[in-house]
């Protein structure tokens, strides 16, 4: 068992390069010029990636999130790592009175803002705001909405790239969630619980991250957010077993 685990995360890389090389290799060829503009090549290979695994990935993880957004996003929400904004279908429209996106790859943005119309919102008459922010500039991010103005931050499959994630959670939890009662609902993948998992974890975790433009296997999120001073917390659970290389934390947390 342990041979084929230990070969899943390059044969990922590979599928990745499948998916994300086609549309960089265009915006190359369209523009030259890029190759001194590494960031934006970077950019335009994880959108062109996600925008064919993306969907994928959200349906498989749709009964999850289903049970977690669904009741329980409302009042204003910020998503970070928003992508294209596959999120939104989940939100009960009524109770969602503002949708922030924090979403720093512009070249996400176009199908974000599809999203965001297929669901009825919109950031002419201020029920949407996109910020080309990422979660850690947790300074910038509340001098556009205000401190302690979100009733829920969602975080799916993002933290795993967020620099500093262990100090920026609760900055960003403490920051910007209404107290009491603001609510964090996280859907990640994140550090095995099983040792030999954590080795391979780890083993991988500084290629996988050049090429997942900073994301990293090993991230032990589950327990950064347990050290947030939360009232309540109600943790899920997946079908993906302990010892995956992408075991993931589900969870509601309310200050």
């Amino acid at each position: 068992m342990w041979i084929p685990l230990f070969l899943d995360p390059p044969l990922q890389l590979l599928y990745c390069f499948q998916l994300g090389l086609p549309p960089t290799l265009r915006a190359l060829w369209a523009n030259p010029r890029l190759l001194l503009r590494p960031q934006k090549l970077r950019n335009i290979f994880m959108a062109g990636f996600w925008a064919v695994f993306g969907p994928g990935l959200d349906a498989h993880s749709a009964p999850a999130k289903r049970v977690l957004v669904t009741p329980h996003a409302s009042g204003v929400v910020l998503e970070i790592g928003a992508g294209h904004g596959h999120s939104l279908q989940y939100f009960e429209r009524a109770a969602v009175d503002r949708y922030i996106a924090v979403e720093p790859n512009e070249d996400m943005h176009p199908g974000l803002r599809r999203s965001i119309a297929d669901a009825g919102l919109s950031e002419d008459d201020g029920t949407a705001l996109i910020l080309p922010f990422g979660a850690h500039e947790v300074g910038r991010i509340a001098a556009a909405v205000g401190e302690g103005q979100v009733d829920t931050i969602i975080s799916f499959l993002t933290l795993c790239s967020v620099p500093n994630a262990e100090q920026v959670i609760p900055t960003l939890c403490l920051t910007l969630l209404k107290r009491p009662g603001g609510t964090l609902l996280m859907y990640e993948h994140c550090l095995s619980p099983v040792w030999s998992s954590r080795l391979i974890q780890r083993f991988w975790s500084p290629a996988w991250s050049v090429v997942w433009n900073g994301c990293r296997l090993d991230r032990d999120t589950a327990r950064w957010v347990e050290q947030v001073p939360w009232s309540e917390k109600h943790v899920g659970e997946e079908d993906i077993p302990d010892w995956h290389l992408f075991y993931r934390a589900v969870g509601r947390y309310v200050l």
